[in-house]
Parts: C-alpha cells; sequence; structure tokens
C-alpha cells in the first residue's frame, strides 16, 4: 500500500468536519475561478484580436503594393501608374498569395437631398476585389461591372445611409475638387447595396465603387490604378510573402507595405491585448497559489500531531512530505477540473447563444468574441498544476523542523 497516498486522500477529500476542510474547500474554489478566469480571458482576448483583425483584412487585404508612401496611414495618394496584367500573374504565382486586386482611391463630396458630406471612394477593378466584402452586405446586390465604361453602382455603408438618409436604390450627386479645376465634377450614382463592418472609422467615410468611375473623373485610361490590393492564404506568413513579393516581383519606384504598417495604430493595441492575457494570467496564478500555501500550512498546523506520530513511527520525512503534497495535488486537480468546466462551459455558451453584447461603435463588434484553443487550455491546466506543485515544496519542508516530542504534546 503507498501509505502517503492513503493518508493524504483521508486528508484532502474525507476529512468533514474539521477548520482545514473549510480551508481546502476555499482553496478549491479559489482555483476553480483562477483557472475559469485565465482560460475565459484568452479565449476572450484572441477572440477579439482574430475577429477585428479578419475584418480589417476583409476591408483591406493584408499586403499593399503601391509607390513609396511619406505617410503609409494615409491612404489618398496621388501617384498612378498601369494596371501590369504581368506583374500581377507574377505575384499570384507565390504560394502563399490568394488573389491580387487593383484598386484606386479618391475623396469626394457626396450630396444627398439637402445636405453635403466628405467621402473616399474606394474603387477595384472587378467584381473579384471586393469578394471578401460581401459577408458585410446588409442588404442589396453586389456592383455591376463592365468592362468597357465606369459602374455607377456604389456601395455605401450603414453609418452614412442613416446619416444621410439615404436608402437602397436613391440616387445621390458625387462632387469631385480636382486640382487646377474650378469647376467641380458631379457623377449621380446609384446606390445598389448598404454594408456595414462595425469599424468607426471605415464606416463613416468609405464608399465602394468601380475604380473606372474615378479614372473617368481624373481623365485617366481605364487601366490607370494606385496599386494592388493583396490577400493572403495564411496570415502567419504575411511578412515572409511581404519580402518574396518585393524581392521576387518588383522594381522601384514600386514598394511594399502590410496592413499593420497602414493601420499601425488598430495593430498596435490589438498588439497590447497580448500583454493584458499575459497580466491576467499571472494575478489567476498569483491567486491560486496563495490560496494553496495557505491551504497546505493550515493543513500542516492542524496535523502536526500526526507528524509526530508518524515520525515516531519511523515514517522519513519525505514520505511526511509527500503526504501533503499529494494532498495539494488533490486540491489542486479538483480546482482545475471544476476551473476548465466552467470556463469552457461559459465560453462555449457565449459563442453559441452570445449573451455578452458589445457596443459596436466602440468594439467593433457586437458580441464579445470567443477563440477556444485546446493547446492553450492545456498549457493552462499543466502549467497551473506544475506551478503550484513545485512552489508548494518549499512550504512542505517546515515538516523537517517538527519536533515529534514537541509535537505529540502539542494540542
Amino acid at each position: 500500500m503507498n501509505l502517503p497516498f492513503f493518508f493524504a486522500k483521508r486528508i484532502a477529500i474525507h476529512e468533514k468536519k474539521t477548520f482545514s476542510s473549510f480551508i481546502v474547500r476555499i482553496a478549491i474554489i479559489a482555483i476553480t475561478l483562477s483557472v475559469a478566469v485565465m482560460i475565459i480571458g484568452t479565449a476572450i482576448t484572441r477572440g477579439y484580436q482574430k475577429e477585428i483583425s479578419h475584418k480589417f483584412y476583409d476591408c483591406w487585404g493584408q499586403i499593399y503594393v503601391t509607390h513609396f508612401l511619406p505617410d503609409p496611414n494615409s491612404f489618398l495618394n496621388d501617384d498612378v501608374m498601369d494596371n501590369d496584367t504581368a506583374l500581377v500573374n507574377k505575384m499570384q504565382q507565390i504560394p502563399n498569395v490568394k488573389s491580387v486586386n487593383a484598386y484606386r482611391i479618391q475623396s469626394c463630396l457626396l450630396k444627398a437631398k439637402d445636405e453635403i458630406e466628405g467621402v473616399v471612394l474606394k474603387g477595384m477593378m472587378n467584381a473579384n476585389g471586393f469578394s471578401s466584402f460581401q459577408e458585410y452586405y446588409t442588404q442589396g446586390r453586389p456592383i455591376q461591372f463592365n468592362p468597357a465604361h465606369y459602374s455607377n453602382d456604389v456601395v455605401i455603408s450603414k453609418t452614412i445611409s442613416d446619416k444621410q438618409h439615404i436608402q437602397l436604390g436613391d440616387k445621390v450627386l458625387l462632387y469631385f475638387l480636382n486640382k487646377n479645376e474650378f469647376q467641380p465634377k458631379v457623377r449621380k450614382v446609384n446606390i445598389c447595396a448598404i454594408y456595414n463592418t462595425g469599424i468607426e472609422d471605415f464606416d463613416k467615410s468609405i464608399i465602394l465603387c468601380d475604380a473606372k468611375l474615378i479614372n473617368s473623373v481624373n481623365n485617366d485610361s481605364l487601366t490607370v490604378i494606385q496599386g494592388y490590393e493583396i490577400h493572403v492564404k495564411d496570415n502567419g506568413q504575411t511578412l515572409e510573402t511581404e519580402n518574396e513579393i518585393f524581392n521576387a516581383c518588383l522594381e522601384p519606384p514600386l514598394q511594399t507595405y502590410t496592413l499593420e504598417k497602414r493601420f499601425s495604430n488598430v495593430f498596435s493595441w490589438l498588439g497590447m491585448m497580448k500583454m493584458n492575457e499575459k497580466i491576467i494570467i499571472f494575478i489567476m496564478l498569483l491567486i491560486a497559489i496563495i490560496n494553496m500555501i495557505t491551504a497546505l500550512l493550515i493543513l500542516i498546523l492542524e496535523r502536526t500531531q500526526m507528524v509526530g506520530i508518524l515520525k515516531s513511527l519511523g515514517m522519513s520525512n519525505f514520505k511526511i512530505q509527500q503526504i501533503f503534497i499529494y494532498s495539494s495535488l488533490f486540491i489542486v486537480t479538483t480546482g482545475i477540473i471544476l476551473g476548465t468546466s466552467l470556463g469552457v462551459g461559459l465560453c462555449l455558451l457565449q459563442q453559441n447563444v452570445g449573451f455578452i453584447n458589445l457596443d459596436e461603435s466602440t468594439y467593433y463588434i457586437k458580441q464579445v468574441p470567443i477563440r477556444l484553443e485546446l493547446s492553450t487550455i492545456v498549457w493552462i491546466d499543466v502549467g497551473t498544476i506544475v506551478i503550484c506543485i513545485v512552489l508548494l515544496l518549499l512550504p512542505s519542508y517546515i515538516i523537517r523542523t517538527i519536533s515529534p516530542t514537541k509535537a505529540l504534546r502539542f494540542n
């Protein structure tokens, strides 16, 4: 029989009416809540990073190829070039490249009824350019492209629609103020769809259109563009893909820019969430460790006489230490099982029901996002067990200082 294991099970599980049993319950509750908070915190943090990144990638792609930009955060750029089919085909040969689409950006004024508002047109050369964006359409149909001339269809956001009181199918006027021209150019366009991404800075100003519409305003040929928007298959290899495009496909003055460079403030903010995740894990582990050390010391103190008896019967200090380490292991394991069940259960409930909502204008999404990863849950559980047990070895050494004669007189 494994005597340390037998005694540990009696101490941690079967004792019901002692003060230490109450402390054991408190320790189990603390570990349960700590593990649950760690799982929920990491799931929310990673879910939020994934959802926001996914929205930005759908709206803008992962990599841009364009002329040198003094300020990569600004999308308005006067430099243009001709659409190079050979370059597009060459970039599409790179394994991680999903699609390459030519784009054009132009600022203008939107006049709807009696109100005028400044907006930015984002034009693509064909329907493929907006393929990843169509999931954000709330009503309407895609833009109908025509290779021979520009389309009058545009897609506006729900934010602009509500502010300007524009409905699906309405006709509005776009005024373009070009350099060295005193008279603005006007285009009447048709609202063919309304979208809603939840990204406030995008929704309040961006209108989607045919790039040839922008070319017509600037008296450019139908093949003039400002750059290429590239979507990749694996976001984790974006930097490698950017370097491969730059080294293998481009010639000066063309440059590559990742979306992280063009929206550095947003992605820096998302990166800071990893630090929040680490802080949550550290605090929760600290709470679990403090509670476990307290529980262990109380277990030893309450069973000082038992320690004295076992020592007088010839049991070694190491064996007696094993009793209390096993007891701690029972407590930690019970707390981890309960905490994992609670954390995963609440995460699955949020995934399927969505009972916690967010202000989309502030957080970019309507509900708290969840991303459960089995590897992360395993690391949290195993890490909690290992750290707690290793740190509990030190206070368990107090057993070696207990004298059998004094312990037997202890009351």
